[in-house]
């Protein structure tokens, strides 16, 4: 069990409820909120309950904070969820993080903030409420994706996506790339708690209609939210690339930060079990295919960035990386160096770093496009491949909450084939073109990212793309594997 954190709001309420209880003796009161003495002279009050609690009203008044847990109205219930020892913070433009107050504003959905958490190192020193948070104690981010509505825009279930349209003759150029029947929009999104946003099967789906998105679901519970690995999962002690390549299952070396070597060639049973295994108390889990859905389609609504976020080409496979100024998407540099070259990459903490953000600024979610290959929990029925699962006997009895079950007669371009909202199927129609490497790729409406559905060779689902992938790569990049240990890494959701 990770450390507990101690919180002066136990302090302070300790120090409210003596004040109530002794009016008659007590003439000041003093409190220590986010490091700043407040103080407040009561020497002229006649001991009344009302002039008591009038003081109390302007002691939380001055101190800049509410009486009540701060949420946001936008998110209409769908606040973060917490529990001890998921620590709730602020993060600062420069990367510093600061244990947040929970009745002051430390998200803001409509201003595009997400709300971010950390777990913290065994380790660890003891923080309290405005303490700034020292890099070397936090284990892992998280970041909070309320749960929500979409409005469908394409049911993409008919006839017409059961292939792509053949355009060959044509050789990918950023012009043409980004003007060929080019069908993104800015998704419309409604948040709401499960009261306001109930359940809802794909038979309720209706073209311009709002669904409520199939993440917020998780076997027989409704969740409010999911905490989201703020970055691809890296491996704990690496210092190099080739020491993060583990195909192992070992939850103590989870750690999920920026600037650390991604945890790759692990293949999916062994990330999934080390994913299952990291924090049961919190239903940890091997990203889902529809949860990165979640995440990808909340980036390109009115809450998100908008757009297509840049690629992380870190040569060396570190997390939190962008894509410099000038390198553009369709030939970033395959550069063989065995270390991060800073003329073409930078970091997450900088201008160009909010730009591989999924808010366009530091409050988002990282590496989804580019880095490694990000193994999901989604495969095709009945067919494991080389995932190192001997059956899907597990995946579709004891785990199957945890997993994405594809139908057994999928085919590479099935795009009917898709479960709403898992960011594949919706994103057509899909075009086949040249790329300037000469190879000829399945890309959809939506940036021209990479889009192969699964299918009997290569039956487990993988996105984002690789540091080298180019136009192929975002967060709309959807791509097969055998599930065998390969550049794949993975990513982590919590389930409280």
């Amino acid at each position: 069990m990770k450390k507990v954190i101690k919180n002066n709001y136990k302090f302070i309420l300790g120090m409210i409820l003596g004040l109530v209880v002794s009016v008659s003796s007590v003439y000041a009161v003093e409190a220590y909120i986010e490091s700043n003495k407040v103080s407040y002279d009561n020497s002229k009050s006649n001991g009344s309950y009302k002039e008591v609690q009038s003081s109390i009203d302007e002691l939380y008044e001055r101190s800049g904070i509410h009486k009540d847990k701060w949420t946001d109205k936008t998110l209409n219930g769908a606040d973060p969820v917490l529990k001890d020892p998921l620590i709730p913070v602020e993060i600062k433009p420069n990367g510093e993080v600061y244990y947040a107050n929970l009745n002051s504003e430390w998200y803001n959905y409509s201003e595009k903030r997400w709300a971010n958490a950390v777990i913290l190192t065994d380790t660890a020193d003891e923080y309290s409420v405005g303490q700034h948070i020292l890099e070397k104690d936090i284990e892992s981010y998280f970041v909070w994706i309320p749960r929500y509505q979409y409005k469908i825009w394409n049911l993409a279930n008919t006839e017409e996506y059961t292939k792509t349209i053949d355009l060959e003759t044509i050789v990918n150029t950023a012009k043409k790339l980004y003007t060929l029947n080019d069908n993104k929009i800015i998704i419309d999104i409604k948040f709401g708690d499960v009261n306001s946003t109930p359940k809802m099967s794909e038979s309720d789906a209706k073209l311009n209609e709002y669904y409520t998105h199939p993440a917020f679901t998780l076997g027989d519970k409704d969740l409010n939210g999911i905490w989201v690995g703020k970055f691809e999962t890296g491996y704990k002690g690496a210092n190099s690339k080739e020491s993060a390549e583990v195909n192992e299952e070992e939850p103590t070396s989870v750690i999920i930060k920026p600037d650390v070597y991604s945890w790759r060639n692990i293949n999916v049973k062994n990330a999934f079990m080390t994913s299952y295994n990291y924090e049961r108390d919190f239903d940890s889990h091997m990203m889902k295919n529809t949860e990165w859905g979640a995440v990808a389609y909340l980036s390109h609504s009115q809450y998100g960035i908008g757009t297509e976020v840049n690629i992380n080409n870190a040569n060396d496979y570190k997390t939190g990386y962008s894509a410099a100024p000038g390198i553009d998407r369709n030939s970033v540099p395959n550069v063989n160096s065995s270390s991060t070259n800073s003329s073409i990459t930078k970091l997450w903490n900088t201008e160009t770093g909010y730009l591989a953000s999924t808010t366009g600024n530091i409050s988002g979610i990282y590496d989804m496009s580019g880095g490694a290959w990000e193994y999901v929990a989604a495969y095709m029925s009945s067919n494991v491949g080389q995932s190192g699962f001997d059956n899907d006997n597990d995946l579709r009895g004891k785990l199957k909450n945890y997993v994405d079950i594809y139908d057994s007669q999928s085919t590479i371009e099935s795009y009917n084939k898709r479960i709403l909202g898992d960011a594949t199927g919706e994103l057509g129609p899909f075009y086949n073109y040249i790329e300037s490497n000469g190879k000829a790729y399945r890309h959809s409406s939506w940036y021209g990212d990479q889009s192969d559905i699964i299918h009997s060779a290569n039956p487990w689902f993988a996105r984002g793309s690789h540091r080298t992938g180019g136009s192929l790569a975002g967060t709309f990049c959807f791509h097969t594997l055998t599930g065998r240990a390969s550049d794949g890494g993975f990513r982590i959701v919590l389930s409280i």
